[in-house]
């Protein structure tokens, strides 16, 4: 019997044209990865289990960089990064 799971590096694209790139733990997003949504905007920091966890940085699809602690769907506080 062979089971196929996703442990290590690697891409995946998704059906709805989103994107990860990162490591996987028993075919989940789990550890530093980023997640480039189908609205070009994307998340790169670390995944624990597939949710957003700990230091982060998301860049929306004008192109402005937030930075902060993102704990599954919720980013209290975050920062924008200012290019100056």
């Amino acid at each position: 019997m062979v089971i196929n799971t996703l442990n290590g590096r690697g891409r995946l694209e998704l059906i709805s044209g989103a994107v990860y790139e990162g490591e996987f733990k028993d075919n989940m997003f789990h550890g530093e990865g980023t997640y480039t949504f189908q609205s070009r905007s994307r998340y790169t920091g670390s995944f624990h289990r597939n949710r957003l966890e700990s230091e982060g940085e998301y860049t929306d699809a004008q192109g402005l960089v937030w930075t902060g602690t993102f704990h599954g769907t919720s980013a209290p506080a975050l920062k924008l990064k200012l290019n100056m």
